[in-house]
């Protein structure tokens, strides 16, 4: 593919980003334009960070799906060290050695010989990767470069989504939620400590002191952490 050609095709995957309204619509455009513009590139995948593992969520081809889930099933592969270590990884399959044993096998079966996996960042974060493959064979230095575009393109995508945002909110809160909770059980066990009570009694001294004062319980925890933290 030629160099206007690819910048059409990339103008063309502009175009498709405006337009959709969903994140899958959109990831799945990327994904397309990926196979028309990356040279040697036969099937593509967008794969998603979700709670801290993988998932695909956009596929060209069923060999892409496959051959991401192989790499799910084993926690290892091109895609998954691209997210880990926030790099792009180009494997000739052929001589991959004992990189990935795997997946290596896998993609052979299938007739792939070359995988490109990309993150794609947004920040300092790595909020998917686009994974391609290759029959013909390893992928070369203007793939990768054309690669990093469209890896751009779906960190954008996905940084405007209104589901990532909520998904985001939801996984952040969960986490609050968790950390909340550990702050709550500390007070609880100080109180244990403290006044001779059990778990059960610990708890109702912070649920009675939360009600004289029109607090939370979540807020007379951390008084009395912060109050243990001043002591010390």
């Amino acid at each position: 593919m030629s160099t206007n050609e690819v910048a059409v095709a990339l103008e063309q995957l502009a175009a498709v980003l405006l337009s959709q309204r969903t994140l899958g619509a959109a990831l799945a455009g990327i994904a397309e334009a990926a196979v028309v513009s990356v040279p040697g590139c036969d099937a593509a995948s967008v794969a998603l960070s979700v709670e801290g593992r993988s998932a695909t969520a956009a596929a060209t081809a069923r060999v892409a799906l496959e051959l991401d889930l192989v790499q799910y099933d084993n926690d290892d592969g091109p895609c998954l060290t691209a997210f880990r270590n926030i790099e792009t990884l180009r494997l000739d399959v052929i001589e991959s050695g004992d990189a990935f044993p795997h997946f290596a096998r896998a993609a052979n079966a299938r007739g792939v010989r070359g995988v490109l996996s990309l993150p794609a960042t947004w920040g300092a974060e790595v909020v998917a990767t686009l994974n391609l493959y290759s029959r013909q064979g390893p992928f070369d230095e203007s793939a990768a470069s054309i690669g990093s575009v469209l890896a751009a393109q779906v960190a954008i995508a996905i940084s405007r989504s209104p589901e990532y945002a909520a998904a985001r909110s939801t996984v952040e809160q969960a986490q609050r939620d968790v950390e909340d909770r550990a702050d709550v059980d500390v007070a609880t066990g100080m109180l244990m400590a403290t006044q001779g009570c059990t778990a059960e009694q610990a708890e109702g001294l912070l649920r009675e002191t939360a009600d004289q004062e029109a607090a939370t319980i979540l807020q007379i925890a951390h008084r009395i952490l912060d109050q243990h933290n001043n002591s010390r």
